[in-house]
């Protein structure tokens, strides 16, 4: 990383007019994040020199130095106190000064004098700058939440041309620990040593205290938007992405589960791929019929799926699909060597191969009973479209495979124990699914490609407002849960707006703004967002004293704003008196007034915990599962695993709040819920007790 060291050498061109640094925030926003930040940080350092110097004692050190760590050991514990001051005033300084861009001791490229030839880098310095690498790396596999909030605060107001460069990023944290390191130690292996140490303990036990910086940086109004991982599709969330028919199971893994399955049997593991027990090589669609009833027969053999019945499920007593006589029993099934050996004489081969991957489907996962029948009662019929079309497959665009896929995954959101009857919103799904299979079985005999893809189309235009009439109908659930949120945002608004003018804002002065700003949240759509700005500018007028000849054209402004967007007569008359009786009181707050206190805004939100939490939480945790559950969206599915019983149940996103982290989940029947904080729904993925529904197509994982 380069610093201020290289701009003094001749070939440099300065484009650091457009960032800013720390130039930007109000001086007890700065104050906010020193007080905030460092004490943590520092706290984390004791501890890694405290677990290194006894790593030392005992003789440890990292390559053919073992002999030298006792020594080692004891000038850490001499110069320890003087490692902790000098970072700890390194750091505060940094959290505190505008000046653009940070000055180090070291670059990771330096300019040779006056030429533009790059220095070659010696054995410390490769070795220094390594360290440095695998830092970054520790933190962006093991801590992803903070290291976007950390990117994203960084970018945020255009601040810091690198991430790294930001005082609150443990790179920046890894280069002031060297060069305190280097001045008392110099540039020695015990200093290379030290700094991995600093990069393990970093990796074992940072996640409390980074997860402390996100919500310090978070609160003092450093990040806007929600972090974005570069390798997540905006589409869709990413443990949507990760959950897989491939690996998906009856039973919820332990989070060891991968490597203990993973020389065991296969099923274990999920569906799999069916042709992967040794089964032959897929034939092309116009291949001999022959090919296709033996290699049908193959993966069924392989797989260990027993072969249809004589009336498969679906065929009735006596006739196929639209009565047509059923082809071959299981009695007289023409065998592929037969001469007489047609298309229609792949039938029971076919069926035998589907039948086997829906009852694998269905005893790998689990499926409720109504659901169960109304999917199994369209494989003879599936059968006899498929042998006509046997690109279904190879092709995992054909349309009747992608039907399929979404029927089951529409199926799989009903718990196996739910009790379909008398619940309007299961029959209403179970129905769609009956009336989908139903109009396949009408349409066997004659459906095409083209036939089969208006069957797709209505049943995802069905779905999609079966879903949509489900989600309005949990707003009885919601509507509380979204007042809530409004009064979060506006209290973390006010936060932020007392940091930034650095204000001390008398507390009734502050409720009084913050029921107004609550109020004016109800809006929707540009109004919000337009009366969200417009508070704002009027909340930190009221902060600077500014004269009632300088509000009131803002509160004039609110005021027809708020009418454009819907906002109640009522409500109108009620935010113009918040405001109103805000601004006096601020004009004649006495010395002795109570002050709105910004820091107890903070500490309030990190200890937050919701009703169906783990009470073994611990609210401060940084991991990859603190990142997954960060990316969680309204409308995904999970199954969760009660604690305490033991039982299964799956549920639906249908509300989460970004102020207040609060996620609500609901069964489609409307009967069993869960409200978790955002630490929460990560403690239970990471407990093995929460996992999502996969959302792709179970035969893709079956047929490769």
């Amino acid at each position: 990383m380069a610093g201020t060291d290289s701009r003094d050498q001749g070939n440099y061109q300065d484009d650091t007019a457009i960032w800013s640094g720390l130039s930007g925030l109000s001086e007890a926003q700065r104050s906010e994040l020193a007080a905030g930040i460092a004490p943590r940080v520092v706290d984390h350092l004791d501890q890694c020199l405290d677990w290194v110097a006894t790593e030392w004692g005992a003789g440890r050190a990292w390559g053919d130095h073992a002999g030298d760590a006792v020594e080692w050991a004891n000038q850490l514990h001499a110069y320890q106190y003087v490692l902790r001051r000098e970072f700890e005033e390194a750091l505060e300084h940094d959290l505190r000064t505008t000046t653009y861009p940070p000055h180090y001791d070291f670059s990771g490229t330096q300019y040779a004098g006056g030429d533009s030839g790059l220095q070659v880098l010696d054995d410390y310095q490769s070795t220094r700058r390594s360290l440095r690498h695998k830092l970054e790396g520790v933190i962006r596999a093991n801590n992803r939440y903070s290291y976007y909030m950390f990117q994203q605060a960084a970018s945020e107001g255009h601040r810091f041309e690198h991430a790294g460069w930001a005082p609150w990023s443990p790179l920046h944290w890894y280069e002031r620990l060297i060069e305190t390191a280097e001045r008392q130690f110099g540039r020695t292996a015990m200093t290379l040593d030290l700094m991995r140490a600093y990069v393990q303990c970093m990796g074992r036990t940072g996640a409390p205290m980074l997860a402390f910086v996100v919500e310090t940086i978070d609160e003092c109004g450093l990040v806007t938007e929600p972090p974005r991982s570069p390798e997540a599709q905006e589409s869709e969330s990413v443990p949507q992405q990760r959950a897989s028919w491939a690996h998906y199971t009856g039973a919820s893994p332990s989070r060891s589960a991968p490597e203990s399955t993973a020389d065991g049997d296969p099923a274990a593991l999920g569906l799999g791929t069916a042709g992967s027990a040794g089964a032959r090589e897929m034939p092309t669609p116009d291949a001999d019929p022959a090919a296709w009833a033996q290699w049908a027969r193959a993966l069924v053999q392989a797989q260990g799926m027993p072969r249809s019945a004589p009336h498969a499920a679906g065929a009735p007593d006596g006739g196929g699909a639209a009565g047509a006589p059923a082809p071959h029993t299981d009695g007289e099934r023409a065998e592929p060597g037969s001469p007489d050996f047609s298309r229609e004489s792949l039938t029971p081969f076919i069926l035998d191969l589907l039948q086997g991957m829906f009852d694998h489907i269905f005893r790998q996962v689990g499926f409720n009973s109504r659901v169960r029948a109304a999917i199994a009662d369209m494989q003879f019929s599936l059968a006899r479209v498929v042998i006509r079309d046997l690109s279904f497959f190879r092709d995992r665009s054909h349309p009747l495979r992608l039907w399929i896929g979404s029927l089951i995954n529409t199926g799989v959101r009903v718990s196996p124990d739910d009790q379909a009857e008398g619940n309007d919103a299961i029959e209403a799904y179970v129905r769609h699914i009956q009336e989908s299979v139903n109009r396949l079985r009408h349409e066997a005999d004659s459906m095409d490609r083209d036939a089969a893809q208006a069957l797709l189309d209505d049943w995802l235009f069905a779905i999609e407002e079966e879903d949509a009439r489900w989600q309005e109908q949990q707003d009885p659930h919601i509507d509380p849960l979204r007042q809530e949120e409004r009064a979060a945002r506006a209290r973390r608004s006010l936060t932020i707006c007392v940091l930034e003018t650095g204000a001390e804002l008398p507390e009734r002065s502050a409720e009084e703004i913050a029921e107004a700003w609550e109020d004016l949240l109800a809006a929707d759509g540009d109004a919000a967002k337009q009366l969200d700005q417009t508070v704002k500018d009027v909340a930190k007028a009221i902060c600077k004293r500014a004269t009632p000849q300088e509000v009131n054209p803002m509160v004039q402004r609110i005021v027809a704003t708020a009418r454009e967007g819907g906002v109640s007569e009522e409500r109108v008359k009620a935010v113009v008196q918040h405001l109103g009786q805000a601004h006096l009181q601020r004009i004649r707050a006495s010395g002795d007034e109570p002050r709105f206190d910004p820091q107890e805004r903070i500490r309030a939100r990190r200890s937050v915990r919701f009703e169906d939490d783990d009470p073994d939480l611990l609210t401060d945790q940084d991991d990859p599962y603190v990142f997954e559950a960060s990316r969680i969206q309204v409308g995904d599915w999970f199954e969760f695993i009660d604690k305490a019983s033991g039982e299964t149940q799956r549920m639906a996103l249908v509300w989460r709040g970004e102020a207040t982290r609060r996620f609500l989940f609901l069964s489609l029947d409307g009967v069993t819920s869960r409200r978790h904080s955002l630490q929460g729904v990560a403690h239970e993925m990471r407990e093995g007790r929460m996992r999502a529904l996969p959302r792709d197509n179970p035969l893709d994982a079956m047929i490769r």
